[in-house]
């Protein structure tokens, strides 16, 4: 039974009401009657006030049960929070290592690839860019009299793509190369501008 506050005064003030009442019928009674009928008031409201406090500590505790478990609840699901947070964390953190170890190992391909020069990625070019490539077929008339050519003539339809404005993974996924070997040949080209300006 739960009961508000203005339930309590109201009880009262109703007991209050009785018991005056049954005094002052017992006053224009005789005094043996009244005296029974306020003895009888006075246990009928005794009773009443012991019920009434029963209720009140049954409410009582009830309430302090409900307050205990929902406390209890809110404690667990904020230690699965924080427990989901941290391995959150943990997780980004781990990809993080990750994505900086493959960056660390993709910028050491590519240096150590920039180091042996334009001449072995001619050589070593994959044979589906030589296929795929339509104009290094058609190299202007100096170099095929002799003359070296540059990157950008070798690899003419990758820096055509570039210049359309494709990514480097849609370049490569087009012309069937390799992340790396598109920002490779990207960064030779620009130090072979470089190198004749």
């Amino acid at each position: 039974m739960n009961m508000q506050p203005w339930h309590y005064i109201v009880l009262v003030g109703a007991v209050v009401l009785v018991w005056s009442n049954l005094l002052s019928r017992g006053r224009g009674a005789k005094k043996k009657e009244s005296r029974g009928a306020s003895e009888a008031g006075l246990q009928q409201m005794e009773l009443a006030l012991e019920q009434f406090m029963e209720n009140m500590e049954q409410s009582q505790r009830d309430l302090t049960g409900l307050v205990l478990s929902s406390k209890e609840q809110d404690m667990d699901a904020a230690k699965r929070r924080e427990e989901r947070i941290a391995e959150l964390e943990e997780r980004c953190a781990r990809l993080q290592r990750s994505i900086e170890q493959q960056e660390a190992s993709i910028a050491a391909a590519a240096s150590a690839e920039a180091e042996e020069g334009p001449a072995r990625l001619g050589a070593d070019a994959s044979p589906q860019v030589a296929k795929r490539d339509a104009g290094a077929a058609a190299e202007p008339a100096r170099d095929a009299q002799g003359g070296s050519s540059s990157i950008r003539q070798r690899f003419r339809v990758l820096f055509d793509l570039h210049e359309q404005g494709l990514s480097i993974e849609q370049i490569a996924k087009r012309l069937g190369m390799n992340k790396g070997e598109v920002l490779l040949i990207q960064q030779l080209a620009k130090q072979e501008e470089a190198r004749h300006v």
